[in-house]
């Protein structure tokens, strides 16, 4: 079957063999989908491995630190319902495991690496940056978005119901796993051409939380395009971040306080961090924010610091 769809110049092609359910990729089938790859939550755990989790549903850090293969998952997040009622986590198993694999790389290295040693490479940038671009696209916050696109998507399939696939759970989750593409083709032939200056700052004490929504932009991107434009901060581990600013950032502990309010405030739902300490205070300081409406000027006062 070949179907193929077009939204705002972008065209979809998925191509399903029957033969594939004989191949042995699909022997096997995970179900435990990490948004958040296990690799990045490790950066965040304590010595033990182990990480505090904040459940902002309830408003509650679960009272034992648990691992890292236990948290920021979705079971079957990433399967794909076959028919006759086979299914295919290939997507978790291959695709998304070989873009963790790279991005782990260029992660593990700004996180590793000496400060003073770390050379901006473009091409290391580049990886980085299509590490975060899929990272966007597989948490649970741009679920609503995903399903907007479907929905305004013109999607030409002869013989077949158009409707009929654009509500093919398969379909949607095929779909979704590609959209880095056309982010990326986007930003290629749409974006501005300025350059972001790119840094690593670090803190003597691992202070940094790790949420289900993990990069803090200056203004979130409305369009594919302006994702590498706009000013925003990661979280590599507790004790670094990486920034890309049009101005340069400058990092203090004050400041490293307000990024986790920001990152818990943006949070759908869980926040980790390998300190129950830290992540309560983290937490009140945003409470004590928000009672004074100041949580939503934070952004402004993270990129906008005063001399």
């Amino acid at each position: 079957m070949k179907t193929l769809g077009k939204e705002s110049n972008f065209t979809f092609y998925l191509i399903v063999n029957s033969d594939l359910p004989k191949s042995p990729l699909f022997k096997t089938k995970s179900s435990r989908h990490h948004y958040i790859p296990q690799f990045l939550l490790e950066g965040f755990t304590s010595s033990d491995g182990m990480i505090y989790v904040y459940d902002k549903m309830v408003n509650r850090i679960h009272k034992n630190p648990r691992p890292p293969k236990s948290v920021f998952f979705e079971k079957d997040r990433n399967t794909i319902p076959l028919k006759d009622n086979l299914e295919s986590s290939i997507l978790e198993d291959y695709l998304y495991s070989m873009i963790d694999n790279e991005g782990s790389r260029i992660v593990r290295q700004y996180q590793t690496q000496a400060l003073n040693e770390i050379i901006f490479d473009g091409k290391d940038i580049a990886h980085l940056l299509f590490f975060l671009i899929n990272l966007f696209w597989r948490i649970p916050l741009t679920d609503y978005a995903v399903q907007d696109l479907m929905e305004r998507s013109d999607i030409v399939s002869p013989g077949i119901d158009p409707e009929i696939l654009r509500n093919d759970p398969a379909y949607k989750k095929i779909m979704r796993a590609g959209l880095f593409k056309h982010h990326i083709e986007e930003m290629r032939n749409f974006g501005k051409s300025g350059k972001s200056l790119v840094n690593i700052h670090s803190n003597e004490y691992p202070i940094f939380v790790i949420g289900d929504y993990p990069i803090l932009f200056r203004k979130t991107p409305t369009e594919f395009r302006s994702f590498g434009e706009t000013d925003f901060i990661f979280p590599l581990n507790s004790g670094r971040i990486y920034t890309s600013t049009q101005e340069p950032f400058k990092l203090t502990k004050p400041v490293s306080l307000l990024i986790n309010a920001a990152i818990i405030d943006q949070s759908k739902r869980y926040v980790g961090c390998w300190s129950k300490e830290i992540l309560e205070s983290s937490i009140k300081l945003l409470d004590d924010l928000k009672k004074n409406g100041m949580n939503y000027e934070l952004p402004a006062y993270l990129f906008e610091q005063p001399e």
